[in-house]
């Protein structure tokens, strides 16, 4: 009788709110939804035309700022327009919207300025930007812009209808309002008739600057573009919750990751702004999974793997040999970076397994070897530990030994990766030697790093084998080389209780001084602690620190974006790649507990809802097919919809759910393309539909007690001073 009344239950919940193929319709996700209003205070934004142009600015000052920027060369430092009525934005505006694609501010008397990149400009190396003023005054209007050094203008003007600038590289910059404008001393005049049309473009200096004229009719469509490609990502990688400030957040970093990620002749993402050019190689190798999610496009991720890879030290004399590059800037190189090669080569195996790209695996490999054989060959010891200098480490000017803990978990991987690998392409001697020298790595961990007794691992080994016990969060990322459940929870438990506070992750233990800690809060620490805290059911404690950043992403300094680091005065950058690509990742993989393994055909979900996700949609890719999950949770019963439209063949699903009780359902069913799955699980049974036909689970098994919750009970943030 259960059963009857279950399956009644949930066909005419699965009813609801869906179309006529029986797949629930989603709220699109628009940019209009995600502005930020300005009335008081200031806000800085950051625009990318994913092409190396970025334009930043801060509204609400008494004279704001615009800044554009192009591959990490300022090309403007600051915009005015002018009314026969005086100057309209170098004063305060009364107020600003700050959206994804672009900024508008409104002055006294109603006149509205617009400033915006313009992306997709086909057929040559342009870059542009528009300010679209509206309402103003009739009369005449300039535009002024005030050029960053090394830029000259260019007498006589070779462009009738605007100005025109030349770069210390060649490249030109002109200017104009369209046909009927003409040059200013430091811009362009129109005679507006209470609205106009700027734009400014950088074309190569073999180029006349008249190409302007071309882009300047297509303003309206480049506009458009911009703003529907924007709306395509977030619907096409769709994600929303019950907590709509998590949905906010999401959808902005989400798009502040895909402005950082740009095609030059290397693919690559920016690793913060202001941008100088540079390329930070760790900030990629670290953020491949964070981006792959937040876009679903792992064509793009692909590429930035293979910039990693062409970057890898490939000169068998070479005592960095194996090595891949830490910055490249301009023709310098380099390799001070012993964490990068373990990296690229973890977030690669990430990377194949979501799009099970083997190509890619194949034509990498080489570089999968040498980093192995390099690390071998010059940096190991008799444990079969990485050594590295003492400033080689992410903790870049802290001195940390020669051994630092989070890289032996890292060189782990990198040998373990790299035997499933050498199997995979049937090379079966580099298969043995490197699983043995995991094996190897592994075994002598805990013998070197951890203190069974106070519960903590060492940070990092001493040259003269000392232990150097200072408390920071590497050691929570080593949970995988422990073998005892006691060690893991005692390592997390330390790690918290001094590290943990509710706006971040302190990178050294201490009480709050000068600097919110005694070592500044990187925000992509969040990520690592969230990992291990969902591992103990304790996300009520994580995701305190989740929505506090979520809250400072749309309330606290550039909008849409999270900071390298939290304390004042930092030298860090804004629009942190590893910070934002991490937050994504924590919500898909810690919270949701979506993971993807295309290669094996498995869907994995293990979700650790914190109170205030009451029910979440999501899409996944397994490579370029969508992956429809929903999850609600109700009092008494937990529900897991799956939709998979395109999926050639079927995946099996493994899922894990926690009731509220502390018990959970553990099982595997089978999700086949186009025919929606549905999960239903209570207290006391468990249901699984396919279609609207009640099926059978592969596997289905309720473990009593299974939260450890209750033994995380000590578990809680780390004084503040």
């Amino acid at each position: 009788m259960r059963t009857s009344a279950l399956l009644l239950s949930a066909l005419l919940i699965a009813g609801c709110a869906r179309n006529e193929s029986g797949v629930a319709v989603r709220a699109p996700l628009t940019l209009d939804a995600l502005g930020i209003a300005v009335r008081e205070g200031e806000r800085s934004y950051m625009q990318s035309d994913k092409e190396g142009a970025f334009l930043t600015g801060t509204v609400g000052r008494e004279a704001d700022v615009d800044r554009w920027s192009v591959e990490g060369v300022d090309v403007f430092e600051g915009i005015s327009i002018e009314s026969a009525g005086g100057t309209l934005n170098a004063g305060r505006p009364d107020s600003a919207l700050i959206l994804p694609d672009e900024t508008r501010r409104w002055y006294r008397g109603g006149t509205s300025v617009t400033i915006s990149l313009l992306e997709g400009i086909d057929g040559i190396d342009a870059h542009g930007l528009v300010l679209r003023v509206a309402s103003a005054p009739d009369g005449m209007l300039e535009a002024r812009f005030r050029t960053a050094p090394g830029l000259s203008p260019v007498r006589p003007s070779p462009y009738a209808q605007g100005s025109v600038w030349r770069m210390a590289d060649g490249r030109l910059v002109a200017v104009t309002a369209g046909p009927e404008s003409v040059p200013s001393q430091s811009g362009i005049l129109v005679d507006s008739r209470g609205a106009a049309d700027f734009i400014a473009v950088v074309v190569p200096g073999n180029m006349s600057p008249e190409s302007a004229d071309s882009i300047y009719g297509l303003i309206d469509f480049l506009r458009a573009h911009r703003h529907a490609r924007m709306e395509r990502l977030l619907n096409a990688s769709y994600v929303r919750t019950s907590d709509d400030t998590l949905n906010r957040a999401l959808q902005w970093i989400k798009l502040s990751l895909d402005g950082l990620m740009i095609d030059r002749r290397d693919t690559l993402a920016v690793a913060g702004i202001p941008w100088d050019g540079s390329i930070d190689l760790r900030a990629n190798a670290q953020s491949i999974a964070g981006l792959g999610l937040a876009t679903g496009d792992y064509r793009r991720t692909a590429a930035i793997i293979r910039t990693l890879a062409r970057y890898q030290d490939t000169d068998r004399r070479s005592p960095t040999y194996g090595r891949v590059a830490d910055r490249v800037d301009g023709r310098r190189i380099s390799y001070r970076g012993a964490d990068v090669a373990p990296w690229f080569v973890r977030e690669l195996y990430e990377h194949v397994v979501y799009s099970n790209d083997t190509a890619l695996v194949r034509s990498l490999y080489p570089a999968v070897r040498q980093s192995i054989e390099g690390t071998i060959a010059r940096h190991t010891d008799k444990f079969n530990f990485l050594t590295h200098g003492p400033d080689e480490t992410w903790m870049t000017g802290v001195p940390r030994g020669n051994r630092a803990v989070e890289l032996q978990l890292l060189w782990y991987f990198q040998q373990l990766i790299g035997s499933y690998v050498a199997t995979f392409l049937g090379d079966t001697a580099n298969a043995r030697a490197w699983w043995d020298s995991s094996v190897k790595t592994s075994d002598n961990f805990a013998l070197q790093f951890a203190d069974t007794a106070a519960g903590m691992l060492a940070d990092h080994l001493l040259p003269n084998g000392a232990r150097d016990m200072a408390s920071r969060p590497n050691a929570i990322m080593c949970l995988e080389m422990l073998e005892t459940e006691s060690m893991r929870y005692r390592v997390t438990r330390s790690t918290v209780l001094h590290l943990l506070h509710n706006d971040g992750v302190a990178s050294l233990g201490g009480r709050r001084g000068v600097t919110p800690y005694d070592g500044p809060v990187w925000t992509w620490l969040a990520g690592p602690v969230t990992y291990a805290l969902t591992r103990y059911d304790r996300q009520d404690l994580s995701y305190v620190v989740t929505s506090s950043m979520a809250r400072r992403a749309l309330e606290q300094d550039m909008a849409g974006t999270l900071p390298a680091r939290l304390d004042p005065g930092s030298a860090g950058d804004r629009a942190s790649l590893t910070g934002m690509a991490e937050f994504i990742r924590t919500v898909y993989q810690d919270y949701l507990g979506v993971r993807v393994d295309l290669a094996a055909g498995t869907l994995t979900l293990q979700p650790k809802l914190p109170d205030q996700l009451k029910d979440a949609e999501i899409t996944v890719f397994g490579g370029t097919h969508p992956i429809r999950v929903s999850y609600a949770r109700g009092a008494d019963e937990g529900r897991i919809e799956l939709d998979a439209p395109d999926l050639p063949g079927e995946m099996n699903v493994n899922f894990l759910w926690m009731m509220d009780s502390g018990d959970a359902w553990r099982g595997s069913a089978r999700l086949r393309g186009g025919i929606p799955c549905t999960i239903v699980l209570r207290a006391d049974d468990a249901l699984l539909f396919q279609g609207e036909t009640a099926a059978e689970f592969t596997a289905r098994r309720l473990l009593k007690g299974f939260s450890q919750k209750k033994m995380a009970a000590q578990f809680d943030f780390a004084p503040a001073g």
